[in-house]
């Protein structure tokens, strides 16, 4: 397995991972009810990582994942540029730097979530400063994995995509596309109800995660380091030899 692919897969379950675990800490200590958030709404994932313990993991997890992210974003754009002319597409690097900036952000907004927030009335600016940042992660990411999965879908045969994965990679862009056009939508009409942005929220989150996977069978055969890369020519090299 190559660094990309540990990447790409540490960069998807993490972040799921420490979600799940924390919200099974925060209903285990009697702060939340037991639901399908999916569905029902009935907390934010914020909410999973307020309370301790769980706000240890929810921490420590989720600012982990916001570094792998980073490097996942590295991946691509060395991925990209290593068939695409990058000098035709500058946008690619103005993605990639938004879409780190957006990550950074995300680290802010996890570190100030803890117990000390509380009640929320006498930390304003904190929980507002959280939304904020949360907020533009979601929305940045979202946008800039939107216009990745265009430069993927150019650069489909350079890359050796096969169909299915430049399918999966579309069709989660397409998902994330459309609930932010409707969550717009539910701001502009004032149609806001119960538990719709927390639903929309879980689901944005779980569609981010599963598209940093679909570059994990992409990138079987690329190498980021130097060190990679020799070790796969004397890799490919032993294989002749014993071939031969």
């Amino acid at each position: 397995m190559t660094l990309p692919q540990r990447t790409a897969l540490v960069a998807c379950l993490l972040p799921i991972l420490t979600i799940a675990l924390s919200y099974f800490l925060t209903v285990q200590g009697g702060h939340k009810p037991w639901c399908v958030p999916y569905f029902e709404g009935c907390t934010t994932i914020t909410a999973t990582g307020v309370y301790y313990p769980a706000a240890y993991v929810f921490r420590a997890g989720l600012i982990s994942a916001a570094v792998v992210f980073i490097l996942w974003w590295y991946c691509v754009r060395a991925w990209l540029e290593s068939v695409g002319r990058p000098e035709h597409h500058p946008w690619i690097h103005r993605i990639v730097t938004f879409a780190i900036i957006a990550s950074m952000l995300l680290i802010a907004s996890i570190a100030v979530l803890g117990e000390h927030m509380l009640p929320p009335s006498d930390h304003r600016f904190l929980w507002r400063f959280h939304t904020a940042t949360a907020g533009l992660f979601f929305l940045v990411t979202a946008l800039c994995q939107i216009m990745m999965t265009v430069r993927m879908r150019q650069l489909q045969r350079e890359l050796n995509i096969k169909f299915s994965r430049i399918a999966s990679k579309q069709i989660l862009a397409v998902l994330q596309l459309l609930l932010l056009a409707a969550f717009v939508l539910i701001l502009l009409l004032d149609l806001k109800t119960e538990g719709v942005e927390e639903i929309f929220e879980w689901w944005l989150a779980t569609f981010s995660c599963l598209y940093f996977y679909t570059t994990f069978h992409d990138w079987r055969d690329f190498r980021l380091t130097r060190q990679e890369k020799s070790q796969a020519m004397r890799q490919d090299d032993d294989l002749q030899g014993v071939s031969a």
